[in-house]
């Protein structure tokens, strides 16, 4: 499935949003921008970005296999 068929889910909409906390219940970031999605990818790791990121998939496609 590409990014391009799943429907944005913003955080408030989202099952492990914490109303009350404002964050995610498991930690995850979900950048608005392409650019601060690889900026936080860079800063913090890919493991933080939240699966419902539009820009992760793409990102994650491109880097180099290990």
């Amino acid at each position: 499935m590409h990014s391009e068929n799943i429907r944005k889910i913003t955080c408030p909409r989202c099952r492990l949003y914490d109303r009350a906390r404002r964050r995610c219940l498991i930690g995850k970031v979900n950048p608005r921008t392409k650019i601060d999605t690889y900026e936080t990818a860079r800063v913090l790791g890919v493991r933080a970005l939240c699966s419902f990121n539009l820009y992760r998939d793409r990102m994650l496609s491109r880097l180099p296999s290990t």
